[in-house]
């Protein structure tokens, strides 16, 4: 378990949707977030996300095979509600 923890990712995931599917990319230098996505920091490899649970709290994702929860203390506010807006799926 501890092991686990220790490699989850940390950083800036950037995400980006299209008709049928969100595609994410995880910022490679660390930098303030805000600023080096405004800024057009390098970003890697592109990846299939998918939620598979919208809780009131976490936000449970799946970047590419990795596995990422999102907190309350995450990321800001309107950033976590994009993100809901993104997956959310309405009259579910």
């Amino acid at each position: 378990m501890w092991r686990g923890y220790l490699h989850q990712p940390k950083g800036v995931l950037s995400l980006t949707s299209t008709a049928s599917q969100v595609q994410g990319r995880w910022l490679r230098e660390p930098q303030p977030t805000e600023a080096a996505l405004m800024q057009g920091g390098v970003l890697g490899e592109a990846h299939q996300v998918r939620c598979d649970y919208l809780g009131p709290w976490l936000i449970g994702l799946y970047v590419g095979k990795q596995r990422v929860w999102l907190c309350p203390d995450s990321a800001p506010q309107e950033s976590l509600r994009e993100v809901r807006q993104l997956f959310h799926s309405p009259g579910h």
